[in-house]
């Protein structure tokens, strides 16, 4: 028997289109493995890109401490070398919120604590740094302290943020950063106050007593933080400087300067941040309003049936050259007069003036004569005097 010849041809093309199949459904597969770690990396970048877009911290308060006994320094003028630092701040956003660093005018800190170390509970308070992130609940605030000065004796938990006091310009802006586990920044800027002063001379009248004073008003100062106090400095004129008084209010009155000498005065402006700013030194010249015009009586001697006024300044001195005025409210039978009717103190004594009462017996309708006077001077209340005097046939 003759034996046909072996077809190979069509195994081959069956075992090649098994392999194409294999091979194409093996390369499939890899693609759509791809294709699925791309796109888990593309939703994961996108839902990464979502958080950091979403992180939003805000600055709800910033309060500085300068406390100068913690660091034992003393004189230093103008200072913002500030000991600590308190900062609340407000999560906005959904999610928690991871701190990774804090810095202060490009300065990063070492530590930051949550509760500061004057606190009952200090010995318990965490410490975070770039080991360990601070965490802030979502929709949540959180106080942040910062300490610029530390060593064994003042923190017990021996916390060093700093080697020393920070001092950060008082007139320069201060820059605060946060800096988030998604690389994200938010950072604010305090400017500091601005003090503006104004002078003027007022007077004070309280009856017959009136005070002529020095007024510092301090209203016009801005600060983009409200303003918690406004403390003025008096030196004397040499500006050596020797400190005359201390004064704090948004406006003072200053009533025990000496009229004959020079002063200069500063006012010191201090926001609810803690920043500090000094205005320029004003001069304070003399002036006569120091001593003003400031007591003024009167009264009937009937010894002498005179009416005699006494003016003198804020000092217990005596005021030359005042005119006063007599003006006659009731003379219950016409028959009063007076020997002058305009005076000036200085004349017959210094600061004194008087008028002579006199009653005529001719124009009388009894005995003896009755009135009351009004003496008059400047702006000062009226003095209403009752004088009586025997009439002169």
């Amino acid at each position: 028997m003759q034996k046909r010849p072996l077809n190979d041809k069509g195994v081959s093309v069956i075992i090649g289109t098994l392999l194409l199949i294999l091979i194409t459904v093996t390369a499939a597969a890899a693609l759509a493995v791809v294709v699925s770690q791309l796109q888990n990396s593309y939703a994961k970048q996108q839902l990464h890109q979502a958080a950091v877009s979403a992180e939003n911290i805000s600055f709800l308060n910033i309060a500085f401490t300068d406390n100068q006994t913690e660091w034992s320094l003393t004189g230093i003028k103008n200072s913002q070398n500030w000991s600590s630092v308190k900062l609340t701040v407000l999560n906005l956003n959904t999610n928690p919120v991871l701190i990774e660093g804090i810095s202060f005018n490009d300065q990063y800190v070492i530590n930051y604590t949550d509760l500061s170390r004057t606190d009952p509970d200090a010995l318990s308070r965490n410490i975070y740094n770039t080991s360990n992130y601070l965490t802030i609940p979502a929709e949540s605030s959180q106080d942040i302290y910062v300490d610029f000065v530390a060593n064994a004796t003042e923190d017990p938990i021996g916390l060093i943020d700093y080697t020393g006091p920070q001092d950060f310009a008082v007139d320069s802006v201060q820059n605060i950063k946060i800096v988030t586990s998604l690389s994200n920044i938010f950072q604010i800027n305090l400017k500091p106050p601005n003090p503006v002063y104004q002078m003027s001379i007022v007077s004070d009248n309280l009856g017959n007593y009136q005070r002529d004073v020095l007024e510092l008003d301090g209203s016009g100062s801005t600060a983009d933080h409200p303003i918690m106090s406004w403390n003025w400095t008096i030196y004397d004129g040499t500006f050596t400087p020797s400190i005359i008084q201390n004064f704090s209010g948004e406006t003072v009155r200053i009533s025990s300067l000496n009229n004959t000498a020079n002063y200069s005065g500063e006012l010191t402006v201090t926001d609810s941040a803690g920043l500090t700013r000094t205005s320029n030194v004003f001069s304070i010249p003399p002036d006569t309003n120091f001593n003003p015009p400031a007591n003024f009586w009167a009264n009937f001697n009937p010894t002498s049936s005179t009416i005699n006024v006494t003016i003198k300044d804020i000092n217990g001195n005596p005021v030359n050259g005042a005119d006063v005025n007599y003006v006659f409210d009731n003379n219950v039978d016409g028959n009063l007069t007076l020997s002058n009717y305009v005076g000036e103190t200085g004349i017959p004594t210094d600061g004194t003036n008087s008028t002579l009462v006199s009653c005529n017996a001719e124009v009388s309708s009894g005995s003896p004569g009755t009135g009351t006077v009004k003496v008059e001077y400047g702006s000062f209340q009226p003095y209403s005097v009752i004088v009586s005097t025997t009439c002169n046939p």
